[in-house]
């Protein structure tokens, strides 16, 4: 589980459980644990995010401390509705963004053996919406809050082992236009495997063609600047995306017990061909064979806060 909250004004907050994303499964019959719950209303049209408990105040951490820091009591519930339809990544992917990777690799019979088994066993599809809902945080107004974003459904068996390094582009952008794109090193079958899509003001979705995305030059030493930029073309049109990283909101997560793997979520102001505003994401992963075990490790601890319910804050409707 990964939960940040950025609010305009008031500061930074995470996860008592960060840079930790294991949690104990609270319910048999919605997703639920550390006081933060999804379920669906409607499947792959409308569910409901809400959290009841204590989130850390930042600065958002970057590796793992004993001290637990500032626990702040919040409250949201947020009604997610899609906007976009879904976007199916072993269907709709574009057959040129494999042809290049594929054209990259040694061809033997083992090669396409691991490219079938992979494509067997792990699937994942996207798309985009607008939340709807309030937040509480003790001590300051509620607010009603407006936000568009992207709901990922992975499933199957992924093997994280066999994921060296990927960089992940998600932006929404003020037209209307939604993009994915993703370059990953996964040795057992691609080195450099550039794959995503773009949702259409009109509604249409195109797979990615192609892209001059590199992870050589893409905080390949493990130091991320604070701007990058990549083009693409999908469904005949071709697009220049830069982004602006926060340096202040790149917080970090550990994949696992072991924190074998390290992702960074590096919020980003965009630009769309150097005209269109937009924001989003970048996410960078390394795989980190020489991780150590965390220490004295309790999941689904210090997420309990108090009730909040009789709280009768005046709302403020203007969106972060």
């Amino acid at each position: 589980m990964w939960l940040f909250l950025r609010v305009e004004g008031t500061g930074e907050f995470e996860h008592p459980q960060h840079p930790n994303m294991l949690v104990s499964d609270e319910s048999e019959e919605i997703w639920s644990g550390g006081g933060l719950t999804i379920e669906y209303i409607e499947p792959q049209m409308h569910w409901k995010i809400s959290f009841d408990g204590l989130l850390r105040k930042g600065p958002y951490r970057q590796q793992w401390s004993e001290e637990e820091g500032e626990l702040v009591p919040v409250k949201f519930s947020f009604q997610w509705e899609n906007f976009t339809e879904v976007f199916d990544f072993s269907a709709d992917s574009h057959p040129s963004a494999f042809v290049h990777a594929f054209a990259r690799e040694p061809w033997t019979f083992e090669f396409f053996q691991r490219v079938k088994k992979q494509r067997e066993q792990h699937f994942r599809h996207e798309q985009w919406g607008q939340s709807v809902g309030e937040i509480e945080i003790e001590n300051q107004e509620k607010t009603e809050l407006y936000l568009k974003g992207v709901r990922s459904h992975s499933y199957g068996i992924r093997n994280w082992s066999e994921i060296y390094r990927y960089v992940m582009i998600l932006a929404h952008f003020e037209d209307g236009t939604a993009a994915h794109l993703t370059v990953i090193n996964m040795p057992a079958t691609t080195t450099h495997l550039t794959v995503g899509y773009v949702f259409f003001p009109n509604g249409t979705k195109a797979g990615i063609e192609w892209s001059n995305a590199s992870l050589a030059e893409m905080a390949a030493d493990g130091v991320i600047g604070d701007k990058y930029g990549v083009t693409f073309t999908a469904g005949g049109e071709y697009f220049d995306v830069s982004a602006t990283l926060d340096k202040q909101a790149c917080p970090v997560v550990y994949n696992g017990l072991t924190g074998c793997g390290v992702f960074h979520e590096c919020i980003a102001d965009f630009q769309l061909n150097g005209l269109t505003q937009g924001w989003g994401l970048v996410e960078f992963y390394y795989r980190d064979e020489a991780a150590q075990p965390v220490p004295n490790l309790q999941l689904g601890t210090k997420t309990e806060g108090p009730d909040l319910s009789s709280w009768h804050h005046a709302t403020d409707s203007s969106p972060l």
